[in-house]
C-alpha cells in the first residue's frame, strides 16, 4: 500500500502533474503514476526534458550512474525508453557471464544496458561511423573490469572497403546516401563470422539495411543462442525480409516480429520514415541450441 505521507509528497511537489482531487492510494492511475516515477528516477525512463532541446543539438547526461554523451536528444530519448525502459535486448542467462556482440553500437547505449544487466559480460560493440565511435569510446571508458572490445568497422556479407553515409549520429548506413549530397566515408566491412569463433549468448544486429546481407553470408548462425535484428526496408530498393525469415528458419531459430514503422493506409499513400517504408524488430530464439543445452 503506498503510504499516504509519501503520496502527499508526490501531490505537493506533483512532479506528474497528478490531479489535485484527493486519491485513494491503491487508485490504479496513483499506482501507474508513481510506477512512472519511480522508473523515471531510477533511469529506466528518459527525462522529457530531452523533448526541448533541438534536433542534432550534441550533449551530456547522466544514465544509471554513468556520464553519456548524445548527438541527437530525440534520438537518445527513442532508443533510452527502448532500451531501458521496455528493456527489448533482455534476456536470461545461467551464470550471469554472457558473450554479447553489440553490430551497431552508435554509442553505446545498448551495450551501457547490458553491463548493467550483467556487470561480467564479455561485449563486443561494432560501429562503423568514425564520429559515433569517437563518442562510444568515452561513453563506455569506464567499463573497465568487464571484457570489452570495441571495433571501428562495419558488419557487411564479405570482407571489403565500403562507402558509409553517416547521419549526425542517427541511423547512419552503407551505400545508401540519406540526400543527394551526402558525403560517404570508406569504411572496413567484416563478415558476421568473423566474430562467431565460438558460441555467443546474444547477437545484436541494427544495420541500417545491411542485416539481411550479413544473415544470409554467414554459415554459423547456430553458434547464437538469442538473435535481435532490427529489420529496414527502404523505399526504390528490393525487399528482402523473406531472405532475413528463412534464414532464421533454415537455422533452427524460432522468431517474433514487432512493427516498429508501417504506413497507416499503404495503399492510398506510402509514408516514409528516413527513407524506409517499413521498419520492425525480429526476435529469435535458436531452438537447436536449447536442445543441445
Amino acid at each position: 500500500m503506498i503510504s499516504l505521507g509519501f503520496m502527499f509528497v508526490l501531490r505537493r511537489k506533483n512532479p506528474l502533474r497528478l490531479p489535485l482531487e484527493f486519491r485513494h492510494p491503491n487508485d490504479p492511475m496513483l499506482k501507474s503514476l508513481l510506477k512512472t516515477w519511480i522508473r523515471r528516477c531510477r533511469g529506466d525512463l528518459p527525462p522529457q526534458s530531452l523533448l526541448k532541446i533541438p534536433r542534432r543539438t550534441s550533449g551530456q547526461i547522466k544514465i544509471r550512474g554513468h556520464e553519456f554523451n548524445y548527438l541527437d536528444p530525440l534520438s537518445l530519448f527513442w532508443s533510452w525508453c527502448e532500451i531501458f525502459g521496455d528493456e527489448i535486448y533482455r534476456f536470461p542467462h545461467p551464470t550471469g557471464h554472457p558473450k554479447i556482440l553489440d553490430g551497431g553500437a552508435n554509442l553505446g547505449l545498448a551495450s551501457l544496458y547490458f553491463l548493467n544487466l550483467f556487470p561480467n559480460a564479455s561485449i563486443t560493440a561494432i560501429e562503423p561511423d568514425p564520429i559515433c565511435f569517437s563518442v562510444l569510446q568515452k561513453n563506455l571508458a569506464w567499463a573497465t573490469t568487464s571484457p570489452l572490445v570495441l571495433k571501428n568497422c562495419a558488419l557487411a556479407g564479405q570482407r571489403d572497403r565500403r562507402k558509409f553515409y553517416p547521419h549526425a549520429g542517427d541511423a547512419g548506413r552503407l551505400d545508401v546516401p540519406l540526400a543527394s549530397a551526402s558525403t560517404g566515408v570508406e569504411v572496413d566491412c567484416l563478415p558476421l563470422d568473423d566474430f562467431l569463433s565460438e558460441p555467443i549468448d546474444f547477437v545484436k544486429l541494427d544495420l541500417e539495411g545491411a542485416e539481411t546481407e550479413v544473415l544470409t553470408s554467414s554459415r554459423q548462425l547456430d553458434k547464437i543462442h538469442h538473435l535481435f535484428i532490427e529489420h529496414h526496408s527502404f523505399v526504390g530498393r528490393p525487399q528482402d525480409l523473406d531472405q532475413a525469415l528463412q534464414t532464421l528458419s533454415d537455422s533452427g531459430f524460432r522468431y517474433w516480429i514487432q512493427s516498429q514503422f508501417l504506413p497507416k493506409r499503404p495503399y492510398e499513400k506510402l509514408e516514409t520514415n528516413e527513407g524506409m517504408d517499413l521498419q520492425m524488430n525480429i526476435f529469435a530464439t535458436n531452438q537447436k541450441w536449447e536442445k543441445d543445452s
